[in-house]
Parts: C-alpha cells; sequence; structure tokens
C-alpha cells in the first residue's frame, strides 16, 4: 500500500493516491454505489490496477481494523 499517502495540506490529511488528489474514499464511493472498477478506470484512465488495488487493500484493512474494534471476539 505505499501508493497511498496522507498529507494534511490534501483533503485535511485524508488518504489519497500517491500523485494525485483521488481519496481513497473516492474509490470507495464509486464501489459502493454499483460502479465497478471499469467504471473507475474510464472516469480515471491515469489510475493503474496497482494503485486501485492499493486503494481497495487501504479500505480492506481499514475496515477489518475497525470491525475488530467493534465486534467482540469468539473463540
Amino acid at each position: 500500500m505505499d501508493n497511498i499517502v496522507s498529507r494534511k495540506d490534501i483533503f485535511g490529511g485524508k488518504p489519497i493516491i500517491k500523485g494525485t488528489r483521488i481519496s481513497v474514499d473516492l474509490i470507495g464511493d464509486y464501489l459502493n454505489s454499483g460502479k465497478s472498477i471499469e467504471d473507475i478506470k474510464r472516469d480515471y484512465p491515469d489510475l493503474s490496477d496497482k494503485e486501485i488495488k492499493s486503494a481497495l487493500d487501504y479500505i480492506i484493512k481499514k475496515t477489518r481494523s475497525e470491525r475488530t474494534k467493534l465486534e467482540p471476539q469468539v473463540c
């Protein structure tokens, strides 16, 4: 996930794809609204597959982290 960075001067520190002003949230919002990775690539043709995958990996990692905080562990 070295393609994901956070800088206070860009979107108040929200994670973005390095070298762009495209936030990880934007990628998540696309998928959440039912759009596909192909839709993202069509609308943002400069994004590479690796960058999109990094954003998705970041979302999954954060979601797991938040879910772990909220849900009790079942043994």
